[in-house]
């Protein structure tokens, strides 16, 4: 990466760069390595209860430690990319609105300010559950589940998602939230 220089209000500069070797001139010498993509901790939480005919749980987990470039804000979050040289709009990232930049140089997308803390706390799959018992006749069981995948994140990382291999936030499908309802009838 290249090590961003900002302004007195603490805004990123566009193409200025800390030359870190001292040559007078901003090259690839100048590149440094710049934060991790693997967490440092991860830690995991499972429930599962049981109480008369409900039962229920849930499964939670966390990173701390890891970086990701957020590559969705260098790749749109520039005028150049919104009002494109073609006349044309694109869609844009509001990142354009902190950072100001234009887009006419190449090197932002090796901008440190690009790398952003990417810690979460996710809650993966959430279930309820209910087992009516007997139902009809004695030979019948009849239970009712509802599930909840992908329910939360809680992350300062505004990118798309903060778990992405490689650590760069890039070419994928998000993730969906899944609602499923279940009915079982056993006889």
């Amino acid at each position: 990466m290249y090590q961003q220089v900002y302004d007195a209000k603490g805004n990123p500069v566009e193409d200025l760069f800390v030359d870190r070797n001292g040559d007078g001139q901003i090259t690839d010498k100048d590149l440094y390595k710049y934060k991790q993509a693997t967490p440092k901790l991860f830690l995991g939480a499972y429930s599962n209860a049981t109480w008369k005919k409900w039962n229920g749980g849930f499964s939670l987990r966390a990173n701390f430690g890891n970086y990701m470039y957020n590559n969705r804000n260098s790749s749109t979050g520039t005028q150049r990319n919104i009002l494109n040289p073609l006349n044309y709009l694109n869609n844009g990232s509001i990142d354009v609105l902190n950072t100001g930049f234009v887009g006419g140089g190449s090197r932002y997308f090796l901008s440190d300010y690009y790398v952003q803390n990417a810690s979460f706390l996710r809650m993966d799959n959430i279930y309820v559950g209910y087992n009516a018992g007997n139902w009809l006749s004695k030979n019948t069981n009849l239970s009712i589940t509802a599930n909840v995948q992908n329910v939360f994140v809680v992350t300062k990382y505004d990118g798309v998602d903060p778990e992405i291999g490689g650590g760069i936030d890039n070419n994928f499908y998000p993730r969906p939230r899944t609602f499923i309802l279940g009915v079982n009838l056993d006889f």
